[in-house]
């Protein structure tokens, strides 16, 4: 399972303190080998993980598409287990939490194999990417009714069970532009959701050049960065952008769109693909 049991006091102003159970978010290391080296080991929510693994290599371009892997393995029974809708022990780091890939002329090793880093899905991206990017990066036409954007977020939230259950966890959608989830995925890290939902989309052939990604956690530089890299035209938050994520937006090309609530949005960068 994704969440334990775990007991706890609650306390309420002018009330007494009461003992009671609560749902707490499970969250393990994944170490992520290629080509049989270790690569980065990221703090997660454990599910996903081949999709997490394979999102991770492309946003941060270890590679550029999903043709150059030539095996992905999870090593452990941990996956399997969730998946079946067993528990997982929240004191268990080394079992099941390996996933191994071997991949043909992996890119951007340097910037990890000098360290082994621990993370909750923070972006490894260097800051002089920034330049890299020029307008017109993202070459999709795609356009979006205004509508699809007001109900994106609602209809994200909507399949956030572990957010439900205990708070614990960001969303990251794909939608089509008539604001149909293709795929959802939580995690405890944000950057992680966004990794999964991108392997998923890998591992099965579905194109990103025409869809919307939604967060529930702000636009980062990292975030914007991972979104451009694979070639989604449209990002939709419910929360807000930073200056540096809007750099990237408007050099790549990239629709950002902040405080999706369904009732306002606010469009930052390139708002052309958004129709009223």
């Amino acid at each position: 399972m994704s969440t334990i049991e775990r007991e706890i006091w609650r306390y309420r102003r002018g009330g007494e303190s009461l003992e009671a159970a609560d749902r707490i978010v499970v969250e393990l290391p994944l170490e992520i080998n290629v080509n049989g080296m270790p690569l980065v080991a990221l703090m997660r929510l454990p599910g996903m993980d081949k999709e997490l693994a394979v999102g991770f290599c492309l946003t941060e371009k270890v590679i550029d598409n999903i043709s150059q892997i030539n095996l992905l393995r999870h090593c452990g029974s941990m996956e399997r287990e969730i998946g079946e809708g067993r528990a997982a022990e929240d004191d268990v780091l080394d079992r099941g939490n390996v996933v191994e890939i071997e991949v043909e002329d992996p890119g951007e090793r340097e910037r990890f194999s000098a360290t082994y880093i621990v993370r909750t899905g923070c972006g490894g991206a260097d800051i002089s990417a920034v330049e890299d990017y020029h307008e017109g990066e993202i070459s999709s036409e795609l356009r979006v009714a205004a509508s699809v954007i007001y109900a994106v977020g609602e209809e994200l939230t909507s399949r956030q069970e572990i957010f439900r259950d205990t708070g614990g966890t960001h969303g990251a959608g794909i939608f089509s532009a008539a604001g149909e989830a293709v795929v959802v995925a939580e995690d405890v890290g944000r950057h992680n959701a966004l990794d999964k939902v991108v392997g998923w989309c890998a591992l099965r052939d579905i194109s990103l050049e025409d869809k919307i990604l939604v967060l529930s956690g702000r636009i980062s530089y990292e975030m914007a960065l991972k979104t451009v890299r694979v070639g989604i035209p449209v990002l939709v938050s419910m929360a807000a952008p930073t200056s540096l994520g809007l750099r990237v937006a408007d050099a790549a090309g990239l629709t950002v769109v902040g405080f999706s609530d369904g009732r306002r949005f606010n469009a930052y960068t390139h708002p052309r693909r958004i129709e009223s």
